[in-house]
């Protein structure tokens, strides 16, 4: 019984095997740019959020400067005792200055990832714009290089 199904199956892949990929030509100096842009785009993107969350980092900051210190001189006068609202009052400045931080920080990270990235792909553009005729996928060399010689 293994036999014959070993058979069929055998007989059957010319049927179910995949027809040659055709491989486009790729144009090297294109790729790279293309690269180049879509990273230096995310990299201005991560610039922004990372000054939006560096503000609000600042503005929390300044906004539990401002509810803590009368809150603080309050509580002295009523015999240290801090109302509820009062507590939110504090923790929510902290909490989105926390939050903020968390976010400056790992938007910094992503800012210098997002760098090294476009200038790498910037510098492979240079690179192939002087040489057009090498295939960035698959690392061979195209017929320009024959007609080259």
């Amino acid at each position: 019984m293994k036999i014959i199904l070993l058979c069929v199956a055998l007989l059957m892949m010319p049927c179910l095997a995949d027809e040659p990929a055709t491989v486009t030509p790729v144009d090297s100096a294109a790729y790279y740019q293309k690269m180049y842009e879509y990273n230096l785009e995310k990299y201005h993107t991560d610039v922004f959020v990372k000054d939006v969350m560096f503000w609000t980092y600042i503005g929390g900051m300044i906004a539990s400067g401002c509810i803590s210190l009368p809150v603080a001189l309050g509580a002295g006068v009523r015999g240290g005792k801090i109302s509820t609202m009062e507590k939110v009052g504090i923790i929510a400045p902290l909490a989105i200055m926390g939050t903020a931080g968390l976010g400056y920080i790992t938007f910094e990270i992503a800012t210098l990832v997002r760098r090294s990235k476009y200038e790498k792909y910037y510098q492979k553009w240079n690179d192939y714009q002087i040489v057009p005729f090498v295939n960035p996928v698959n690392g061979g060399v195209g017929g320009l290089l024959s007609l080259n010689f």
